[in-house]
């Protein structure tokens, strides 16, 4: 079975998952991270419109390798890949969709804990237009609003992580290890 998780950025997908998928020796996959590598990309605090919809396209071709492997496994998503990326009404049909839920303000602040990431517009020759920069960590509270109600009709089940991680990381555990059963 593959497990799916989703939510708003900073939700805590990818620590809760790689955190899960250790203590129940499965796979885990984030998609993020792998279609970052898969495109060669350098991490960095500035995105383009043009790098951020190939980043989303690379995120659905690492999503469908991973679901061809003959493996459970607990995968997370980028933030963006359900609803932007066209995946609602698929993911609940590939696997278990868990919906990391987090508070707004719990995320807002992790947000700004991180380095702070900035969406801008570039020129013919690579280079950022004045005036066009978008701080995507402010961002977050939009894409909660918008995407919240998307979420929660494609999820499966939720697991809150408004707590300290641990806390997070056993209620994923023991809603895998339920559905296992």
């Amino acid at each position: 079975m593959k497990y799916i998780l989703v939510g708003i950025p900073n939700a805590g997908k990818s620590t809760l998952g790689k955190r899960a998928a250790e203590a129940l020796k499965l796979p885990f996959y984030d998609t993020d991270k792998l279609s970052v590598d898969k495109m060669k990309l350098k991490r960095s605090n500035f995105f383009t419109l043009s790098s951020a919809c190939q980043v989303v396209a690379a995120q659905e071709a690492v999503l469908f390798e991973i679901v061809q492997k003959d493996e459970d496994a607990i995968i997370a998503t980028g933030a963006i890949l359900p609803v932007d990326g066209g995946l609602c009404d698929i993911l609940p049909k590939i696997g278990i969709v868990i919906h990391i839920k987090r508070n707004i303000e719990l995320a807002r602040a992790a947000a700004l804990g991180k380095r702070r990431m900035i969406m801008v517009a570039i020129d013919e020759n690579g280079e950022p237009l004045p005036g066009t920069e978008i701080n995507m960590s402010e961002k977050v509270v939009e894409k909660y609003a918008t995407d919240l109600p998307v979420l929660e009709k494609i999820s499966h089940f939720a697991v809150e992580n408004n707590d300290d991680i641990e806390s997070g990381v056993e209620k994923l555990i023991e809603l895998i290890t339920r559905t296992m059963d």
